[in-house]
């Protein structure tokens, strides 16, 4: 990599100077770090209990359900409260009903706990990405994004192997306490912040604050196409990760804790693409990052050659790049589109659809992945397939050109100053 990229590059970690975002990212470190743990052991989990990759579909997807049926009213409180203590009780919420998973070996039981913590995902996350633009504001939002997104996907490289290796010593139920501790020490770094309370606007009833916050995100052209771009990827992606663990273990006959060093690899792929997104991002397009993210997908074809565990780890990392490529630049857009009074709203919709996408992957694939259906390899290819394609259409069907025409106009407002 050229020396100037090189240095660009590092001192995009410059914005951890600021006390505030210093303590943001260390809360974020702290609770992914968990959270990653817990995501490889309920999947090892349930896999045990079950045998059934259609189980650990349904437990992947349960995840998901909160964030497109209670998620758009949470961006409307993200919206109307203070959003570093929605942040805080998300937080601690989520510690007790982790810390309850070790002592059940009923599947239904861990569907259920698993459900109820997830329904505190879509209020943390609408707060937080409602408040990170009042903290990173202008220039300085794309790189504390790729800060953020970097430790993120650095954790899902060390996360997961970490997670794989709790399991192995120590089984995965006793993983899930790791996880509920991190939610605890990520409170602290949170409450160091200071409140800034609730954000301005006139208050209207539910239905009036939810509508806002989708003709928001969908009547802002560049904000709506990468939020669609997010659809397809999440739809692939969802079905592939659910079918690893059955892979892993059924197909290449390795213990379910090497699952979490192929979703590790795959977060080192999203680390590269994000350091260099936000090292290129005030003098280069976002628009090819799209097209590539949505190619990166189709990687997971390459199953239906039958490759061995190595072979799989290259496959994993040139996935993984589409993550960040399709993420940050979606975020900063919505940031840089869209009134700070309605974000929390228009983010909490974009989680929305996302994530319904998710859900249906993740079921609707493991299904298909099924010894009576298609089988495990054929169901991960046309997950990977199917996500690829659709996301193609997008862009080739207008999203396309609408983000190059926003690229264009970015680039040449930040000319000018």
């Amino acid at each position: 990599m050229p020396r100037p990229i090189v240095h660009r590059t590092a001192s995009l970690f410059g914005v951890l100077r600021d006390r505030e975002l210093r303590a943001f990212w260390l809360s974020d470190w702290v609770s992914d770090a968990g959270s990653f743990v817990t995501f490889i052991a309920l999947a090892v989990y349930v896999n045990q209990l079950t045998g059934s990759p259609a189980a650990v579909g349904v437990a992947l997807a349960l995840r998901s359900v909160p964030w497109f049926t209670f998620g758009p009213f949470a961006g409307v409180l993200a919206d109307r409260l203070d959003r570093r203590a929605v942040m805080v009780v998300s937080n601690l919420a989520r510690a007790g009903l982790v810390a309850l998973l070790p002592f059940t070996r009923t599947v239904w039981v861990i569907y259920l706990i698993a459900l109820a913590s997830a329904c505190f995902g879509p209020l943390f996350r609408s707060a937080r990405s409602a408040l990170l633009p009042a903290m990173a504001p202008q220039r300085r939002l794309v790189p504390a994004l790729a800060v953020l997104e970097t430790t993120h996907q650095m954790l899902h490289t060390v996360g997961p192997a970490f997670g794989g290796l709790v399991v192995l010593l120590a089984g995965a139920r006793w993983a899930f306490f790791v996880d509920s501790a991190s939610f605890v020490g990520a409170t602290l770094f949170l409450l160091s912040l200071p409140a800034r309370g609730r954000p301005g606007g006139r208050r209207r009833p539910v239905r009036h604050d939810l509508a806002e916050g989708v003709r928001g995100l969908f009547g802002t052209p560049p904000a709506r196409a990468w939020a669609l771009l997010e659809v397809p990827l999440a739809l692939g992606s969802s079905g592939v990760i659910a079918l690893l663990v059955p892979y892993v273990r059924d197909e290449l006959g390795r213990s379910g804790g090497v699952y979490g060093i192929v979703l590790a690899v795959a977060g080192l792929g999203t680390v590269v693409s994000s350091l260099v997104i936000a090292a290129r991002d005030d003098r280069h397009s976002r628009a090819p990052w799209a097209a590539a993210s949505v190619l990166s997908l189709a990687a997971f074809v390459a199953v239906l050659a039958n490759p061995s565990f190595l072979a799989l780890l290259p496959i994993a990392f040139v996935s993984g790049l589409g993550e960040a490529g399709i993420g940050i630049p979606m975020t900063a857009t919505l940031a840089e589109t869209l009134p700070d009074d309605i974000r929390g709203r228009a983010y909490s919709v974009a989680n929305a659809v996302t994530e319904l996408a998710s859900a249906v992957g993740s079921i609707g694939f493991a299904w298909l992945g099924e010894p009576g259906h298609l089988g495990i390899a054929p169901a991960i290819a046309l997950a990977s397939a199917m996500g690829a394609a659709l996301g193609v259409a997008i862009l080739v069907f207008g999203g396309g050109a609408v983000i190059s025409r926003r690229e264009r106009e970015r680039l040449a407002a930040l000319r000018q100053r």
